[in-house]
């Protein structure tokens, strides 16, 4: 964590040297610079955007795998709504539909890294969605039985555990890549197809292995995609 926030400052500063010059050079020079310049200086400041989120989010990282803080009681639907209110403009231009019924469940966990693992979760759905569709998105949550619980790899005996279901009707991906796209950097498409740094799924999971639980995906190409999040309902 002391090496990634050191690195992150020194990467930052020469990063802001970059826009800057580069925001300056396209004021001052505006006139002067021909339809290709312009084009150059654009791949600048978009890799310098790219940069600068990829450095941020590998420090969101390090401090998530490195997390002493305490457990409380942790109201899941409220962590929703304050998701869902963050995320409001983005279901409005996406025009998603966002179904969720039953009220979750209070659990013992870190609000904050909850607050991390449901939006990323959501933004993914948002992020991979089909053209010409609007992303519709399924919340849904339940208790599990004792032995839908020993189904599940590496969970504790004698602990009550939540499955937490988020299901999507975009793009999926073909099963054989449900375990490589929880790995850090690993992504399935090309930047210029989907944005993004592929951090944001290995931040869900470790937030997960955090809360001593376990996360897995099911999916079809072009037939959507189901998370599952199964955590304890007490530490």
């Amino acid at each position: 964590q002391q090496f990634a926030s050191i690195a992150s400052h020194d990467l930052q500063e020469p990063l802001r040297k970059i826009k800057t010059f580069t925001a300056l050079l396209n004021r001052r020079f505006a006139k002067d610079i021909p339809a290709e310049g312009n084009e150059i200086i654009n791949k600048i400041k978009t890799s310098s955007d790219r940069m600068s989120l990829l450095i941020k989010e590998v420090l969101e990282y390090s401090k998530v795998v490195h997390s002493h803080k305490s457990f409380v009681p942790t109201d899941l639907e409220v962590i929703l709504k304050n998701v869902m209110d963050d995320l409001d403009l983005l279901v409005a231009e996406t025009g998603a539909v966002i179904n969720h019924e039953e009220p979750l469940p209070v659990v013992e966990a870190i609000p904050l890294q909850m607050n991390q693992l449901f939006y990323n979760l959501i933004i993914n759905s948002l992020k991979f969605y089909k053209q010409n569709t609007h992303p519709v998105i399924t919340i849904s949550g339940k208790l599990l039985s004792d032995a839908e619980a020993k189904e599940i790899p590496n969970l504790k005996e004698g602990l009550s555990y939540i499955e937490i279901k988020f299901s999507d009707n975009g793009i999926g991906f073909e099963q054989q890549f449900a375990v490589q796209i929880f790995q850090l950097f690993e992504r399935l498409h090309s930047f210029e197809d989907f944005e993004g740094t592929g951090v944001g799924l290995a931040l869900c999971k470790k937030i997960v292995d955090n809360h001593h639980g376990h996360i897995f995906a099911h999916s079809k190409e072009n037939e959507g995609a189901a998370f599952y999040v199964i955590i304890p309902v007490k530490q």
